[in-house]
């Protein structure tokens, strides 16, 4: 009993300490693992960083780049994208957020077999890359980030459609001052 109690009161300081930080940080990195599903049956996983620039208190420039890998031989796609990112700060503890990236993917399409030599055979396609999430901050400088995209990669006639999943770290580098209302 006197266990919960302490931890009961520990996460309530260290949750509660957080809500008094009302500022916009200057830049924000993160890094985590990333899940990509293509279609039923063929998923991939990998890693996701991502760095973005707070112009303001509620828009920032963001840059990202991403790899996820099957079991299969070059099967891989690496992603480049970049865009505009949506924050809504009114409570420090939970950070929503929406973004709106645009850039190339480039897809490993497996190769071909010429005798002992393997030649892969790759593909670069523009894709938009709609998405959401939230950063759960644990402290002033660092959080946990959880995050949904839907990718879309336009080929010719036929348009390819992924969602991806997401979940790391973030952290928070410098400080905006805030402007008073």
């Amino acid at each position: 009993m006197r266990f919960c109690i302490v931890v009961g009161v520990c996460l309530v300081t260290a949750i509660g300490s957080t809500a008094f930080a009302q500022t916009t940080p200057s830049f924000e990195a993160s890094v985590g693992y990333s899940w990509l599903h293509q279609r039923p049956g063929f998923d991939r996983r990998g890693w996701v960083a991502s760095a973005a620039k707070n112009v303001n208190s509620w828009f920032g420039v963001k840059g990202e780049v991403g790899g996820d890998y099957s079991d299969v031989i070059h099967q891989d796609v690496h992603s480049f994208l970049g865009g505009a990112q949506f924050t809504v700060r009114r409570n420090s503890s939970v950070t929503p957020w929406a973004h709106f990236l645009i850039g190339v993917v480039r897809t490993g399409e497996g190769g071909v077999q010429r005798g002992p030599i393997f030649l892969p055979e790759t593909s670069t396609d523009f894709a938009i890359q709609p998405g959401f999430g939230f950063d759960f901050s644990l402290r002033s400088n660092l959080g946990l980030r959880f995050g949904a995209d839907y990718r879309r990669r336009p080929m010719g006639t036929v348009d390819r459609d992924f969602v991806r999943l997401q979940a790391g770290i973030v952290f928070r580098l410098g400080e905006k001052p805030v402007v008073p209302k």
